[in-house]
């Protein structure tokens, strides 16, 4: 080889040195912004994560708040049901006392009047051998009519009826009938 094909190829090797550093910088960096990469993404993430987490803590809180005045609501109304449940028992009980009460006052009275109907029916047996006649043994109620309530009172007849003379004679002795009914009674 020639001077000058020597010089030539130690320019080519020191310009494939340098190429050579140039690749190896290229690749140092390339390996740290790869790193830098992998670091902002697991960064990223963890921020979601933990933003996702606040998320839900916050929910919970809600959740737990929220069912603590369901528990608050359901205990007062459970309080307010065995509260009505007691006075209704109550109710229930006293009712039934009285009940109880008014049935023995029944049946005393029941007993009594038994009693009062056999004293009555001796007293008849006893009356009827004094006399030695029937004794009307039902009673009779007196319910005085008052004469006024006996008049009749003829209201004129419908004109159609006045043509009419086998109704208005219908109607006539119809009226005197309830009339002389009502002065038997």
């Amino acid at each position: 080889p020639t001077f000058a094909e020597l010089f030539e190829i130690n320019d080519l090797k020191a310009q494939v040195q340098e190429k050579d550093t140039v690749i190896l910088k290229l690749g140092e960096k390339l390996n740290s912004l790869s790193g830098d990469v992998k670091v902002r993404k697991v960064k990223r993430k963890v921020e979601e994560i933990e933003t996702l987490n606040l998320e839900l803590d916050h929910k919970v809180t809600k959740l737990a708040a929220k069912n603590e005045h369901l528990k608050q609501t359901y205990k007062q109304l459970y309080d307010s049901i065995k509260y009505s449940s007691v006075q209704s028992k109550e109710q229930c009980d006293d009712l039934i006392n009285k009940v109880n009460l008014k049935s023995a006052e029944v049946s005393d009275l029941n007993k009594s009047l038994q009693e009062k109907v056999l004293v009555i029916t001796a007293l008849k047996e006893q009356l009827n051998k004094l006399k030695g006649k029937a004794v009307l043994t039902e009673a009779v109620s007196l319910n005085p009519i008052d004469p006024a309530l006996l008049q009749v009172n003829v209201a004129p007849l419908v004109p159609k009826l006045r043509k009419n003379r086998t109704a208005h004679t219908y109607y006539i002795r119809h009226t005197q009938e309830e009339a002389a009914t009502l002065r038997e009674i």
